[in-house]
């Protein structure tokens, strides 16, 4: 999915912009184009009233017909008389009076003509250009009326309500500082087990501290010796309070926390849900009591709390708790000379400034998620690893695994060794079982759902190195003609055995990928494709043939068994259904049937609802590539949306055309971080329409990407996306976030990226990071 194709070849004769033929050049047959080009006199009439048939125009009948030849010869000198009937009874033989007199008689039908061409022009300024402007305009670069956080405490994702403290009070982590977790507030703490998704998360809230300890700062200043009596009481211990620990991880998880750090107790921070408020409330009182039974004269303790109802609330917690903790220089001892340079392994004093902290959070959208793809160039299973570290970073949950396409079948089958055996770029660059349940295990544990997509009946020329039956146009040349990048080759839906892989490999895939919802894909069919066949063409072409092949693949998968009924089916909306939407449609009925009878919620991209007259399943997800305005579309027609625009979150545009042989550019503009983060995705929609957008995913197609530029190429950039799906475009009172506030936060994402050992490039030079606003865009 990595240029827009039109699937539908043009009819006979007839010219498309996306044609690869000029319009004066669409016959191949030399003699009939000379033939068009000949006209006869005897048939001038016939034709120019053929034509005129066919245009809309104004005709202006004068009222004076003009003399003949053969007339102003019967007339001696040359001169005809005009009976116009003017009222100063002067007569119009002259030039210059019969235009006035023509104008004067005509002249409402111009300024009307006029007013009607006026509107068009005015019609298409609003319809195209104004659009176009809205959606690729950024977002402002300073705006004073949003509250950001501290420069210091560069949070990302920005939290949806938070508030700090004004003055200088701060709170130092004590060196035994621990992390203890409570099912309630009044509850002892829980010994979680060592293998435990929740235990796991809090040994990185852990590790992530000790890196900060051990970091070298490169500065001269040093904390006042006196600095720590100047401070809050000591931090020695996080409260951490989860309801469930065992919640699942799918589509609609509750993602939620809050957070407070006081040395006294505050209220919660506003817009916080009343359960949360109630249950903050609880932990402060435990801990006020625990204070209460202290020495009477002992300093009151610094509290730290944080709630969530999920242990993946609590995961996104301790995330942001570790971005408002700062390291800085130890206090040097008394009379001591500075170190330098500093100590190799430096222990720096973790602390919080700008308390008391109070935070709500929750994300605007619960599918966020990157798309990955491995089919085109191979990605190792330990960078595939890495991203979803970086992933869980920035509060992604979502990895889009776009596993198969037309060039390799790298995913390694049971049933089916040979697709693998056949199709992968080598024996080496595959995806085992093994691989899989790893990869899965390392996203469960960080809160994200590995989302297969099984592209099909288009992008399957891989699916045909082992077994041919299976597909049409099979490396078929020129590959334009046939696919939407070479090779060619789509699966045949009127093959039976086409069926029999299928429903064994959807029970495989079923099994290893426990995600509630899976990608069927369903992009860039090309029906030239299917014409290649006879048996194709006779379905397309002939209603009366088509009981007879439908008949053949039935005993093979049969939509109306019992254990399928249940799929409520909806057309789309996209004209009157076509001979090669009726072969589409037989083959998606059956895919679909498959897909829902093993309790998957099928995704497909834009073109099933938008371009073809099929039916999709009432439970189907639209995801929206080709425009950011095709969103409203599908709402439409009912259906809910995941975005991805191309003008916005395709990462691969404009590295160039990569087909040998050509200098051209990328079908799609480079996007850079600004542009991603002013991708409104619920821009222009009504309160019900944007109930319909699940969310967003930003896309990394991998036609020139592979392990050794994957970092640089998704990284930080992707985190601006992130932040667009957690946070919106816009604060809790419409305000636009503004970018140099952005760019602040991301640079420090991207530098917390680069110390986890991903190599994510530069937002720009590392002189801008100290002083932002010297390199700000001018005009």
């Amino acid at each position: 999915m990595t240029k827009t194709n039109d699937a539908r070849s043009p009819a006979k004769g007839s010219y498309s912009p996306l044609s690869l033929h000029d319009p004066d050049t669409m016959s191949a047959d030399p003699s009939a184009r000379q033939q068009r080009t000949t006209v006869h006199d005897d048939d001038d009439d016939d034709d120019m009233d053929h034509h005129a048939q066919g245009r809309t125009s104004i005709e202006i009948e004068p009222t004076t017909r003009r003399p003949t030849s053969q007339q102003r010869l019967q007339t001696p000198d040359g001169d005809i008389n005009e009976t116009d009937d003017d009222s100063d009874g002067h007569g119009g033989n002259g030039g210059g009076s019969g235009k006035s007199t023509h104008w004067g008689r005509n002249w409402i039908r111009y300024v009307a003509l006029a007013c009607i061409t006026g509107g068009l022009v005015l019609l298409i300024t609003l319809l195209v250009l104004k659009p176009w402007q809205q959606k690729h305009k950024l977002l402002p670069i300073t705006n004073d009326v949003v509250k950001v956080p501290p420069e210091h405490q560069p949070i990302w994702p920005v939290p949806k309500s938070f508030s700090y403290g004004q003055g200088a009070e701060k709170v130092v982590l004590a060196p035994n500082f621990q992390i203890k977790v409570q099912s309630s507030a009044n509850s002892p703490p829980v010994a979680l087990a060592a293998d435990s998704i929740l235990a796991k998360a809090v040994a990185r809230c852990m590790d992530q501290l000790q890196i900060k300890r051990n970091t070298t700062i490169w500065t001269t200043t040093d904390v006042p010796a006196d600095g720590i009596a100047e401070t809050a009481p000591p931090l020695a211990e996080l409260t951490l309070i989860v309801d469930n620990t065992q919640a699942k991880l799918e589509y609609g998880m509750v993602e939620s926390y809050a957070i407070n750090i006081a040395s006294k107790p505050t209220e919660s921070a506003e817009e916080t849900p009343q359960s949360l408020v109630d249950l903050e409330k609880r932990a402060l009182h435990h801990v006020d009591s625990l204070r209460a039974r202290a020495e009477p004269n002992s300093s009151p303790a610094t509290t730290a709390v944080v709630t969530a109802s999920t242990q993946w609330g609590a995961m996104h917690a301790l995330n942001t708790f570790t971005q408002i903790v700062v390291a800085a220089r130890a206090a040097a001892p008394a009379n001591a000379a500075p170190a330098s340079p500093p100590p190799k392994s430096p222990s720096n004093q973790l602390e919080i400034p700008n308390v008391p902290w109070s935070i709500y959070d929750e994300p605007r959208f619960s599918h966020r998620g990157i798309l990955l793809d491995t089919s085109r160039n191979y990605i190792g299973v330990s960078d595939i690893i890495r991203t979803l570290d970086a992933m869980a970073v920035v509060k992604l949950n979502v990895f889009h695994w776009h596993v198969l396409d037309q060039q390799t079948y790298p995913l390694v089958s049971k049933a089916f060794p040979d697709l693998t055996a056949k199709g992968a770029q080598n024996p080496e660059k595959i995806y085992t079982p093994q691989d899989v349940a790893a990869i899965i295990q390392h996203g469960t544990e960080r809160g994200i759902r590995v989302l297969p997509e099984f592209d099909s009946p288009g992008h399957a020329a891989s699916w045909g190195r082992s077994y041919p039956n299976l597909t049409v146009c099979l490396d078929a040349l020129p590959h334009g003609t046939y696919a939407a990048e070479p090779p060619a080759g789509q699966l045949d839906p009127l093959e039976p055995f086409t069926y029999t892989v299928l429903d064994t490999l959807v029970k495989e895939w079923s099994g290893q990928f426990p995600d509630s919802q899976a990608h069927v894909g369903g992009d860039e069919v090309n029906m030239n494709c299917w014409k290649t066949s006879e048996r194709l063409s006779d379905y397309i072409s002939n209603e009366n043939h088509r009981a007879e092949y439908e008949k053949a693949i039935m005993p093979v998968v049969d939509t109306q068994t019992d254990n399928i009924k249940p799929m409520a089916m909806t057309r789309t909306m996209a004209g009157r259904q076509s001979g090669e939407d009726k072969l589409l449609e037989l083959y998606l009925d059956r895919i679909f049937a498959m897909f829902i009878a093993q309790g998957k919620t099928p995704i497909v991209w834009e073109e099933m609802a938008l371009e073809h007259n099929v039916r999709l399943p009432s439970s189907a997800i639209i995801q929206v590539w080709k425009d950011a305005t095709n969103a409203k579309k599908v709402i439409a027609q009912g259906r809910p949306v995941i975005l991805s625009s191309s003008e916005f979150w395709y990462l691969d545009c404009g590295a160039g055309q990569w087909l040998i042989g050509s200098q051209g550019q990328s079908w799609c503009k480079y996007a850079s971080w600004q542009r991603i983060y002013s991708y409104a995705l619920t821009d222009g929609m009504t309160d019900e329409e944007q109930k319909m957008v699940y969310g967003g995913e930003i896309c990394m197609w991998g036609e020139q990407t592979d392990s050794s530029n994957l970092d640089s190429s998704v990284w930080p950039r992707s985190a601006a996306a992130a932040e667009v799906m957690w946070s919106g475009t816009k604060d809790a009172a419409g305000h636009a976030r503004p970018l140099l506030d952005a760019s602040r936060r991301l640079n420090a994402v991207r530098e917390r990226l680069v110390q986890m050992g991903i190599r994510a490039a530069p937002m720009f030079p590392s002189w801008c990071a100290k002083h932002p606003e010297a390199c700000l865009a001018e005009g």
